[in-house]
């Protein structure tokens, strides 16, 4: 049996943390937008300015003179900025003493490795923009909003596939501007570089691998130049598959996952129906496919087809994925959808 139902206790436990992240996530947010970087008073001469510098600019901005407005000013963004900070640090407790509850629960699912880089491309707000995850790792997330648990057997892989919407353009700042993809990837561990052999592919010092890839479309063949997120030589430049030249305009899908230490993280990727229609046109159509992984590939179009239906109440014939190919969606044809030998619990 691939599919296993979470019994009622550990779907409690996971909302109950989700919903904590959630709150965490807002915090961040108002953390690194409305209080990030600082707010003093500067001399210049003999005058005193407020001077606002954003986290991670090398910006700046005069608010004014010293004055009992400007001293309000001030007094109002530490208090706010003490008040958000302290938000965030009682948020984060709570989740650290949830974590090993999760854990027991067998809800610790995503390796720490790959949940630290989807973490950090969360970070910095490029994950649902302009990168998604695709792959094996994008099982963790239909899982997780499911309330189920997939064989293990279906989930290892090592490496991480990420889909680059090069029309939509990155912020970045700090080394991660100067380094793209590589840099963030460093900031997580700093052994991973570019492979020698080409140049989507990043690994560390194990062999875990990141590939950047890229969908073929129309306005994409028209642009000049290299699918990068940097101007630096030796960032990832994404390519292209067959398998993914449909993924651009498909519908997104987010859900909060936990790593194996119990903590969680956010996983943006392709919609469940997109990504079983896609692995069982790779066993149809993909030749050079490795036998042994195209009946994984196989079991897995079959499991997340019946995850999306079943368990997330949707269908093949939603008007949501008109902008497959027709001969993409009649792959759905294939699956096994009227079984019920799902499990109640686990």
């Amino acid at each position: 049996m691939k599919i296993i139902e979470l019994d009622g206790d550990s779907v409690r436990d996971a909302v109950d943390a989700r919903d904590r992240y959630e709150l965490l996530t807002v915090a961040q947010s108002e953390a690194r937008h409305s209080y990030g970087g600082s707010m003093k008073f500067e001399a210049r001469g003999d005058v005193e300015y407020l001077i606002r510098r954003p986290l991670g600019s090398t910006s700046r901005k005069s608010l004014g003179r010293r004055s009992r407005e400007t001293e309000q000013t001030l007094a109002k963004f530490l208090d706010g900025k003490t008040r958000v900070e302290e938000r965030v640090a009682s948020l984060r407790k709570q989740l650290e003493e949830r974590a090993p509850v999760l854990r027991a629960r067998g809800l610790g699912r995503v390796p720490t490795l790959p949940a630290r880089v989807m973490r950090k491309l969360d970070d910095l707000g490029w994950l649902g923009t302009s990168l998604v995850v695709l792959g094996t790792n994008a099982l963790y997330a239909y899982e997780a909003k499911a309330a189920v648990r997939i064989e293990t057997s279906m989930l290892a892989t090592g490496d991480v596939d990420v889909l680059y919407d090069a029309r939509r353009r990155l912020v970045m700042s700090g080394e991660v501007n100067k380094n793209g993809l590589v840099g963030a990837l460093k900031a997580v561990d700093k052994s991973f570089e570019r492979s020698k052999n080409n140049s989507y592919t990043a690994s560390n010092k194990d062999g875990y691998m990141v590939d950047l890839l890229e969908p073929q479309d129309h306005d994409r063949i028209m642009r000049k130049g290299p699918a990068q997120l940097s101007d630096n030589p030796e960032d990832l430049i994404a390519t292209t598959t067959d398998s993914s030249k449909w993924l651009l305009n498909v519908p997104k899908f987010t859900a909060t996952a936990f790593d194996e230490r119990g903590l969680p993280l956010r996983i943006t990727t392709i919609d469940p129906r997109v990504y079983a229609l896609q692995k069982q046109w790779i066993v149809e159509n993909d030749t050079t496919r490795d036998p042994a992984k195209r009946v994984r590939d196989e079991q897995q179009a079959q499991v997340v087809a019946t995850i999306a239906t079943k368990h997330l109440g949707l269908n093949f014939d939603d008007t949501a994925l008109s902008g497959l190919p027709a001969l993409f969606r009649r792959l759905a044809d294939r699956f096994d959808l009227t079984g019920d030998d799902i499990p109640p619990e686990w």
